[in-house]
């Protein structure tokens, strides 16, 4: 099946969503009728089972979590009719991440569905930082750091900062601003930080003190819905019934799992075996599973197939998993810290507790693959997802070079130092005198290579007095040389510059919150 490849936006304050906005509350209902028609099970539990399960209780723990966000969040009263799911790692990522936050306010707010947003406190981060544009004297781009990541760690394992470091971030961050021309961007950040100093005490790992912090600092903006971390989620009886079945199954899935990353990766050209992400292995009795153990640090599970089906990791056994019949309460049972990686998180989502998931431009790229796993290793058709972005740039008046204006400044000068008698209706001469010397250069050279044409030319000699007329002209133009190759460098300095000032992927407290929601309406 041929699929439209999604496209950032470009231009300032665009936002691309794929469908268009007004069908999603369609699509979200046209979910919930596709999920009640489902008859695949999971460890024996019919998935409309599971399902109503899940959802509850996703929201529940939602609903316990966001309680403590600091803000008011919507109230969930008995079973909503539809849940509609967004949801990144909790970074100081760019607006057009951000947009997928207000845009799941609005549609819940159109359509009375019950809105989450999964904050991906599972994964691993290298660093949590800001960057931004500063003049030092030239442009450049600073970096100011919150906290560093840590070999195998994640958002969830990392303790939240000192307060010290929180200051120094803040000052760092603060003082790189300050060398731009707009202060509305310091402001923005200054009250960001302000949420992250009143969010310290609140906080239980850094994941938390992001997500805190931000929906305090966007509460001005009047957003409520729900936001549930997917450490939280995933110690849920829904979803352990969930690990377990990919566990007792584990090599069917990896099949279904691995065939649907090989037709991904051959129909969009992907010759990483790394990307969209890496094959399950299977190594004897034991099969990779997409999900991570925590335990201070992550680690990759493996199902033990066979008489005495099992969960293990590094080659030790984490729980001994029986039948299906008892393997979600043993699981439940071990006390494991578990987590979905990339494509067992949405699989679980959309499966289980989402009618309508919305995705960025390259989750969109991604959950291809989920979809064909749905298709080929649960055998039916997965709830709808859509995807959003949007480009904002920085008020910082930047004069955008293309590389158009760069390209033909750089013909230019190459003709003039090949073809100097071709660019002689461009320049301005001090003097007649020079101009008549120019042209009569120029028709001196025109009729050297009408000469060298001719079969019975004196090629060489010919050849060098037309080096030699090219060498005068260049002399006389050298001025204009000059001042062309100057022009290029200032071009290529500015495209750098403006390169620099017009990227659209710095953080989200730089901009007003009440801006960013004014354009997801």
């Amino acid at each position: 099946m041929a699929r439209v490849r999604q496209t950032l936006p470009s231009g300032h304050g665009e936002v691309v969503t794929r469908p268009d906005f007004d069908q999603w509350g369609a699509l979200a209902r046209e979910g919930s009728r596709l999920a009640a028609s489902w008859d695949a099970t999971l460890c024996g539990v019919p998935v409309a089972a599971l399902r109503r399960l899940a959802r509850r209780e996703a929201l529940e723990r939602a609903v316990s979590f966001s309680s403590r966000l600091g803000v008011p969040v919507r109230p969930v009263e008995g079973e909503p009719g539809l849940v509609v799911v967004t949801g990144h790692q909790p970074e100081l990522y760019h607006p057009g991440v951000w947009i997928k936050d207000f845009l799941l306010q609005r549609v819940a707010d159109e359509t009375g569905a019950a809105a989450i947003d999964l904050v991906v406190d599972s994964d691993g981060f290298d660093s949590l930082e800001i960057h931004s544009p500063c003049l030092r004297p030239e442009v450049g781009v600073c970096r100011a750091y919150l906290a560093v990541g840590t070999t195998d760690g994640c958002y969830a394992c990392t303790p939240v900062p000192a307060a010290d470091d929180i200051r120094d971030f803040c000052e760092a961050g603060a003082d790189n601003l300050s060398t731009l021309s707009a202060p509305a961007i310091g402001h923005h950040f200054a009250r960001f930080c302000e949420g992250l100093r009143s969010a310290l005490p609140d906080a239980r790992n850094i994941a938390e003190l992001v997500t805190f912090a931000r929906r305090r600092f966007e509460a001005q903006a009047g957003t409520d819905y729900l936001e549930l971390p997917v450490t939280g989620m995933a110690g849920s009886e829904a979803f352990a019934t969930f690990a377990a079945h990919l566990a007792l199954d584990a090599a069917a899935f990896a099949t279904a799992y691995n065939a649907a990353l090989a037709d991904y990766r051959e129909r969009t050209g992907t010759r990483s075996a790394a990307q969209p992400f890496p094959d399950l292995a299977t190594e004897g009795d034991l099969v990779e599973l997409p999900l991570w153990v925590i335990d201070g640090r992550r680690r990759t599970v493996w199902a033990r197939t066979g008489e005495h089906p099992a969960l293990l990791a590094d080659g030790n056994v984490l729980c001994e998993l029986g039948d299906a019949a008892d393997a979600p309460a043993r699981l439940l049972g071990a006390g494991l810290s578990l987590a979905p990686k990339a494509l067992a998180l949405t699989l679980f989502t959309r499966l289980l507790v989402a009618d309508l998931f919305i995705h960025g431009v390259g989750g969109g790229r991604y959950d291809q693959v989920t979809e064909d796993v749905f298709r080929r290793y649960l055998g039916i058709e997965p709830t709808p997802m859509v995807v959003a972005s949007m480009t904002v740039y920085l008020p910082l008046g930047a004069r955008i070079v293309r590389d158009e204006e760069v390209e033909a400044a750089t013909m230019a000068l190459n003709r003039l130092q090949h073809n100097p008698d071709q660019m002689l209706d461009d320049v301005e001469f001090d003097t007649a005198e020079e101009h008549a010397r120019a042209v009569a250069l120029a028709g001196e050279k025109a009729r050297l290579v009408s000469e060298i044409a001719q079969p019975d030319a004196d090629k060489k000699t010919v050849g060098a007095h037309i080096r030699e007329v090219n060498a005068e002209l260049a002399g006389l133009l050298a001025p204009w040389e000059r001042e062309l190759a100057s022009d290029l460098e200032d071009l290529r300095r500015m495209q750098q510059a403006s390169e620099i000032l017009t990227d659209r992927t710095y953080p989200f407290c730089f901009w007003s919150p009440e801006e960013i929601a004014d354009k997801a309406r």
